[in-house]
């Protein structure tokens, strides 16, 4: 007796399709928090450039000894007011994403809400890693962080390495984070009187580097502090690595500036970011075929002050 089994018939089978999607790897992106932000305003015949500004550091070098009666020397004793500038100029930037009409017409998914929710994503990540680069390089280009070269005042190497080469050739176990390096980050920021972040410094490190910490005896857990709630949300994970050479950021205040983004869209400003959907014919679609999510906006992030930050390199025991 012959059997018909799903094999015979197997043209009218398919895969049954769960429409619930399954979780993706999202960065917790920490950065923008941290920096100083500030507004640009339009209608000022501005170039796209932020200067801030800033006054001398106190000094006790002017300073001189007054006689009774007795007027100093011309000059003598008189402190100059001098005024010292940093410049951050906004950029443009922007990507798109484009969804044809027989796609649209027979979707299983909303494709065009994934693209929007896609591009947001893609630009918070880029706005993150754009200030991640401007203190780790002092640069915002697309360029490899080399730890073999660095030479910047604001640049520490795990376990006291006194300079790239020699991290380079360290073991991991010699190169990994400890507490220590930790307290000497700090310490260094507080030599330089770095403001404070919510009365403390921050520390913006990956996953394989905080696993490092904890596992020190000497790293203090959130639970030991009187106002836990003080901590920030843990440990950002967008961090500058070459290969497995990882650039941790000890933070105070003023570090780095960006834009406010949420100021510049309130007043309806062409700098502000936007997402605009095209889904009409047009000279170069005239049949309509095409749906065109994109976005457009306008950042960029400054290294203010060398002084009030650290980059630590380290290497990670995580395997």
């Amino acid at each position: 007796m012959a059997n018909v089994t799903t094999g015979s018939v197997s043209s009218q089978f398919q895969a049954f399709f769960s429409k619930s999607l399954l979780e993706r790897q999202i960065p917790l992106l920490q950065m923008e928090q941290f920096a100083q932000k500030v507004p640009y305003p339009t209608k000022t015949g501005g170039n796209r450039t932020v200067r801030f500004f800033r006054f001398d550091n106190p000094s006790i070098a002017s300073i001189i000894s007054l006689s009774e009666g007795t007027s100093p020397t011309a000059g003598t004793g008189e402190r100059q007011l001098t005024l010292s500038t940093v410049e951050a100029t906004l950029e443009q930037f922007g990507s798109s994403i484009v969804l044809t009409d027989v796609l649209l017409a027979t979707e299983l998914f909303n494709h065009l809400a994934q693209a929007t929710k896609q591009l947001g994503e893609d630009a918070a990540l880029h706005a993150d890693t754009l200030s991640h680069r401007a203190l780790v390089l002092n640069t915002t280009a697309s360029t490899t962080a080399g730890t073999t070269v660095s030479t910047s005042s604001y640049v520490r190497y795990a376990q006291n390495g006194t300079n790239g080469t020699n991290f380079q050739a360290a073991s991991t176990a010699n190169a990994s984070m400890t507490a220590l390096d930790l307290l000497d980050a700090a310490t260094a920021l507080k030599v330089n009187r770095a403001p404070k972040i919510k009365d403390g410094y921050v520390l913006v490190a990956p996953p394989q580097v905080t696993r490092d910490l904890m596992n020190d005896d000497d790293f203090l857990r959130v639970s030991s502090y009187s106002t836990p709630e003080a901590i920030y949300k843990a440990f950002g994970v967008n961090t500058e690595a070459t290969g497995s050479n990882f650039a941790s950021i000890v933070l105070g205040g003023q570090a780095f500036g960006v834009p406010h983004m949420t100021a510049v869209a309130a007043t309806g400003s062409p700098y502000a970011p936007k997402v605009t959907i095209l889904d009409a014919p047009d000279k170069s679609d005239i049949y309509g075929q095409r749906t065109i999510a994109s976005f457009k906006t306008f950042y960029t992030a400054k290294q203010l002050n060398p002084a009030f930050y650290r980059v630590v390199w380290s290497k990670s025991n995580f395997a």
